[in-house]
């Protein structure tokens, strides 16, 4: 038996050919049609019991298609649902004052499309049986009038069926997934299935007293304003809107109405409710993600090219000083240059973790309290006034293993946390460190699941609002968040973040009286490796480097500074030149410094090409932004720029080093 019959309406082969496979198998007598004249004389031979309508359509478009089907009186009630890929409310509002009755984005999810169709096709039906007995009973009173003696058993026979009526009327919408009502003339609700009454919390008599007061104070006005023109022109509605449940937890619902009458006198509105709370959430969280991922590429941009600019004046400041005598008046002055530009890449830094734009694939050691303090430093100046920022941090070492893009993404993350948890009124936001030993009993030091050892506990606090147990219940969840738009992850990437470090984190906090966060990080033992185990010192023959990068002030400085290191440098602009110096020198050359945004040949082309010539080179890459995967060999290395010629130094010994 057929659960309906169902016209498919759309230009796209493969979308029609979808949706006929999803509904023929949900037992659906599907229809296509691939234009909208198609499918105006299909319905005007067949008349199908629902419709689904590409909005945009070549010819005749489906919202004339759908005004045409309005127009008609034999078959304007075909209910019909508009499909479309547009996110624009114009779009949907235009669908909707043409006379649909729903509203599917693409891509669309199977489930919810099903039991849209169901719910539309079954309130459809319901309208119809109505409708029906409504017409029934008229004719039934005209004839009890012509035949007087008839009429008391007339009368019991139509009430009886009414009553049978209503049972199963009941039957179905207490069994049905979503909320059903029913109010009268006035507006007041008479009627709500089991499933809207557990949802909602509310009883019967509440909601019928006063349903409003369950919506959202900023859905308020609009919702009663939609409600009150259908009731007064006695037409459908649909809107969403925000409903507070009795537990006070507040939920997003797709609201419709379609209007009663019973003997031809407007009668109320009988209407659904659907839960899309979660629908709202993953639209949002696509919308901000989108956000961050533009915020991502413009801060690699200036990072880019900011970092290449100080990775300049560093070099330049580096040699100067070597040439400059200790007590030259000009010394202080070019120190505090190179100071100045080691400063300003801390800063492009801190943008570029606040846009989630991190490198996670290097770890390095990273020394908390620095970092802590660097991260705080610079969120001072954009804090607000009321907001008093204290920092205590630990005399102690407090090395750690990890990323340091990540691990300025956490501290970032807490902090300005706890600057919102301040909601703009005057409080304090504490942020310390501390070096504290871990024992097997998790109890003792507080800490959660956390094997024997030491770590170091970074704490952010603060004198803001707090949170109930509700809320800190979910707080690590991905895409929760108490602000319906949210930027990124927040605290659900913090607690992964830490949770791959080998770290925990955990809250304490409850409402009106702040909260605490406490993030435990393995302390770095500093034990090298054999690979990290370098030759000290200055020698004339260390080696040829091949150094390539395409700003002219960093290669000159750079290569500068390598040769009076004592190595031999050969320097390259782009990634043509580089490969024509490697082909003549390759034997003699010892390791690659090789930029990962060369003009032309890309650094991935260039390092294939080096690699064919000489499979075990060793190849520095450097980078202002982080790596892009071009590093494949174990003999591969990365410096992120701004770097100092100390650590370019100290990284080339690394990997020119003999084997042990």
């Amino acid at each position: 038996m057929s659960s309906g019959r169902i016209l498919i309406v759309g230009d796209s082969e493969e979308s029609r050919g979808l949706l006929s496979e999803i509904l023929a198998a949900e037992g659906y007598d599907v229809r296509p049609a691939d234009s909208g004249e198609l499918a105006l004389t299909a319905v005007a031979v067949s008349p199908p019991e629902l419709i689904l309508l590409d909005m945009r359509m070549p010819g005749v478009d489906g919202i004339e298609v759908c005004k045409q089907l309005k127009s008609r009186v034999e078959i304007r009630d075909i209910p019909v649902i508009f499909l479309s890929a547009s996110r624009d409310f114009g779009d949907r509002l235009e669908s909707l004052e043409a006379g649909a009755v729903d509203f599917v984005n693409k891509p669309f999810r199977r489930e919810e499309l099903l039991a849209r169709l169901k719910t539309h096709l079954e309130l459809g039906r319901l309208r119809k049986d109505l409708e029906h007995r409504v017409t029934q009973r008229t004719v039934e009173l005209q004839l009890a009038n012509q035949q007087l003696q008839a009429e008391l058993e007339a009368r019991r026979r139509i009430e009886e069926e009414l009553r049978e009526s209503e049972r199963r009327f009941r039957s179905l919408a207490d069994s049905a997934p979503v909320a059903i009502w029913i109010t009268n003339r006035e507006g007041l609700v008479t009627y709500v299935n089991e499933w809207g009454l557990n949802f909602f919390g509310w009883t019967l008599e509440e909601l019928a007293s006063d349903s409003l007061k369950t919506i959202h104070p900023e859905d308020l006005q609009r919702t009663s304003e939609a409600f009150a023109t259908a009731v007064r022109k006695r037409s459908p509605y649909q809107i969403d809107h925000r409903i507070r449940r009795r537990d006070g937890e507040y939920r997003w619902a797709a609201q419709m109405g379609i209007p009663r009458f019973v003997n031809g006198e407007f009668a109320g509105h009988l209407g659904s409710a659907i839960d899309i709370t979660e629908l709202k959430r993953s639209q949002e969280q696509a919308l901000a993600s989108q956000k961050l991922e533009s915020l991502g590429v413009l801060t690699a941009g200036i990072a880019h090219t900011f970092n290449t600019l100080t990775s300049t004046i560093l070099a330049h400041a580096e040699l100067a000083l070597d040439e400059l005598p200790g007590e030259s008046p000009s010394h202080e002055s070019v120190y505090t240059i190179a100071k100045i530009a080691l400063r300003a890449s801390e800063i492009v830094n801190l943008l570029v973790a606040y846009a989630g734009n991190t490198d996670s694939d290097t770890s390095e050691p990273v020394e908390l309290s620095s970092l802590t303090q660097a991260t705080v430093r610079l969120l001072k100046a954009s804090a607000p006034s009321v907001a008093s920022l204290q920092v205590n941090l630990s005399n102690d070492p407090t090395t750690i293993w990890a990323n340091s893009g990540q691990v300025r993404q956490v501290v970032l993350n807490l902090v300005m946390n706890a600057i919102e948890a301040l909601e703009a009124r005057p409080g304090i936001v504490t942020v310390s460190t501390a070096k504290v030993r871990v024992n097997q009993d998790p109890g003792e030091s507080g800490s959660p699941d956390l094997g024997e050892g030491d770590y170091v506990l970074l704490e952010v606090s603060d004198t803001g609002c707090g949170m109930s147990n509700e809320i800190q219940a979910k707080i690590f969840d991905p895409f929760y968040s108490t602000k319906f738009l949210g930027r990124g992850l927040g605290l659900a990437s913090v607690h992964g973040i830490v949770r791959g470090a080998g770290g925990a984190i955990s809250v304490v906090s409850a409402p009106g009286q702040g909260s605490t966060f406490k993030v435990w990080l393995p302390l770095w033992s500093g034990k090298l490796g054999r690979k990290d185990r370098i030759p000290a010192g200055r020698s004339d023959q260390a080696g040829m480097v091949l150094f390539v990068d395409d700003d002219d002030g960093l290669r000159v400085g750079s290569a500068s500074a390598l040769q009076r290191e004592g190595y031999s440098v050969l320097a390259a602009r782009d990634g043509l030149a580089a490969i024509q110096l490697f082909e003549r020198h390759f034997r003699q050359i010892d390791a690659v410094v090789l930029d990962l945004t060369l003009p032309g040949l890309s650094s991935r082309i260039v390092c294939d090409e080096i690699r064919r010539l000489k499979p075990d080179a060793r190849v520095l890459f450097t980078s202002a932004n982080g790596t892009d995967g071009s590093s494949s060999s174990i003999n591969d290395r990365w410096l992120r720029k701004p770097y100092q010629i100390g650590e370019l130094v100290h990284t080339l010994r690394e990997m020119m080093a003999p084997a042990d």
